[in-house]
């Protein structure tokens, strides 16, 4: 054992819900910080304006399920065709994304091959994809932050979103099933551009903790000065514009309860009034609320540039450890736990892009993610990391390819009820590490990952209709009842801060229980790895 690890041994060898909402007036005076007053008076849910209709059911499929979902949307959509700017805008953010993922992938699988001009096109694709980060548009008009820079930046956004609404109208009308009364909506796909409904981190679909995150991660960068103080109407409009429209619909008042669900952010303020999961539940945003928010949701506002490394520390893994004792352990079968795996100033680079980078498009229950396709592949000092783990790791990994990357940052409250449920990955070798402080963790014995000692049988984890059974979150409880038959046994790794757990990616594993403080520095975040694939190592 290296004197800075410790080896752990091996005890053995989209469902979406559609959240209902009423679009309330856009006046700052819909909108106070003490909504009691409003809902004593009937004022309050805002009443939806004339030729709005009203809700309308869902239908979510799934191939996996044995009977469909039931969920609720606010808004029925009639529009027949797409208008030509839209059809073009449309097709321009589609072609750049399937780019997008293309060098993303050629990158990563070709160990760096051409990797500067590869890498160059993936940061214009992103770009392309989700607009240009505030700092970026600020090269184009002269270098100079002021008011009426920012404004145009804004409206830029807010032109962007609204050439989208059309297209979203149009898929709404072709997902009515008129024999049932009810919309039908394919499941969510990585491989799906944001344009679509189906697109993982769409633009169109959030739940209350995700634009929440926004919020926070919009007020903490203008507190860095990384963004311009104007950026602040833009959280402002989350948390007392968009957020309290979105609670109040029918569906989010408790059963029973004394009304309609009146949020404010402050769980002992709405706990008792709104019906379980108010926060956590999906919705698809309606157009005002878009505008609402500038056109900023879902885009590339900010981006950190990478320090570059010294002469001092060239490295990202920790040159002290025992590469050869952690490579022996993993080659054993034994599931690793690595403490100080990274290099004081690689933690502090990892952490500063999942701390201010603006890459938090797609979100689950309880927690947020950015994705190596989607902006992380082009930060350095990632790549370094990944290089480094096939040059320290020779048999463990090798030239096995990384097959894809994310950033999880989860919601500190919502994360009380559960994070990631049991499931598998499709990769040879999983590696977890923590970014968070240890001071953030209410309990040193939790917060990390319960890794067991079984897999899914082989044929099934690169089948794509089979592998649903072993990582989507319908099927969580068949996972469950397949421990329980198999009695597998599992170890737990807790939290800390710059370590990490190295396993095989098909085990199943699960997050611990989490309970961190409250504030968006103390959120939990993760960095994992999969390397393999099917054709390298990993099937």
């Amino acid at each position: 054992k290296g004197a800075m690890h410790s080896l752990t041994p091996l005890l053995l060898t989209v469902t979406l819900l559609l959240l209902a909402f009423l679009p309330p007036s856009l006046s700052s005076e819909s909108f106070p910080p003490d909504y009691s007053a409003f809902v004593a008076n009937g004022t309050w849910p805002p009443r939806p304006p004339d030729g709005v209709p009203l809700l309308t059911t869902w239908l979510v499929h799934d191939p996996t399920l044995t009977s469909p979902i039931r969920v609720q949307s606010a808004n029925v959509f009639t529009d027949a065709g797409l208008p030509a700017e839209s059809e073009g805008e449309v097709a321009v953010v589609n072609n750049c994304f399937y780019k997008l993922k293309k060098f993303t992938k050629f990158i990563h699988a070709d160990r760096y091959t051409q990797k500067s001009r590869s890498d160059s096109l993936s940061k214009f694709y992103i770009r392309c994809v989700r607009g240009l980060p505030y700092s970026e548009y600020l090269l184009t008009v002269g270098g100079r932050s002021s008011p009426s820079v920012v404004s145009d930046y804004m409206s830029s956004m807010s032109s962007s979103a609204s050439s989208m609404e059309p297209y979203l109208s149009l898929q709404m009308a072709s997902l009515w099933d008129a024999s049932t009364g009810t919309y039908v909506i394919p499941s969510i796909e990585s491989d799906h551009p944001p344009t679509e409904l189906s697109g993982k981190g769409n633009f169109y679909m959030t739940s209350i903790q995700h634009l929440e995150h926004y919020a926070e991660q919009v007020e903490y960068l203008v507190a860095k000065d990384l963004l311009p103080p104007q950026f602040l109407e833009v959280s402002q409009s989350i948390t007392h514009v968009v957020v309290p429209a979105i609670a109040a619909a029918p569906s989010n008042a408790l059963p029973g309860g004394p009304g309609p669900c009146v949020y404010t952010g402050r769980f002992e303020a709405w706990e008792g009034r709104c019906a379980p999961g108010v926060r956590t539940k999906n919705f698809i945003l309606q157009p005002w609320m878009a505008q609402a928010m500038s056109g900023a949701f879902n885009r590339l506002l900010h981006v950190p540039e990478a320090r570059p490394r010294t002469a001092e520390s060239p490295f990202c893994l920790n040159p002290r450890l025992d590469f050869d004792a952690i490579e022996a352990a993993y080659l054993r079968g034994d599931i690793l736990q690595v403490d100080g795996l990274m290099t004081a100033e690689c933690l502090q680079e990892l952490r500063r892009l999942a701390m201010e980078g603006t890459l938090y498009f797609d979100h689950k229950k309880s927690y947020v993610g950015a994705y190596l396709d989607e902006g992380l592949s082009e930060f350095d000092w990632l790549t370094v990391l990944v290089e480094e783990f096939g040059s320290r790791f020779p048999r463990m990994i090798g030239s096995t390819p990384l097959s894809t990357a994310w950033f999880y940052k989860y919601d500190s409250l919502a994360a009380l009820e559960g994070g990631i449920g049991v499931h598998a990955d499709q990769s040879s070798v999983n590696v977890n590490i923590w970014l968070t402080p240890d001071d953030a963790n209410l309990d040193p014995a939790s917060g990390g990952l319960v890794i067991y000692d079984t897999a899914p049988p082989q044929d099934d984890v690169y089948d794509p209709v089979k592998f649903r059974l072993w990582n989507n979150d319908i099927s969580e409880g068949f996972r469950s009842d397949w421990l329980s038959e198999m009695a597998a046994r599992n170890v737990t790794v807790p939290h800390r801060q710059n370590r990490a757990a190295i396993f095989n990616g098909k085990r199943l594993h699960a997050t611990d229980r989490c309970r961190f403080k409250d504030g968006y520095e103390n959120r939990r975040i993760n960095l994992t790895l999969l390397f393999g694939d099917k054709e390298h190592g990993g099937g």
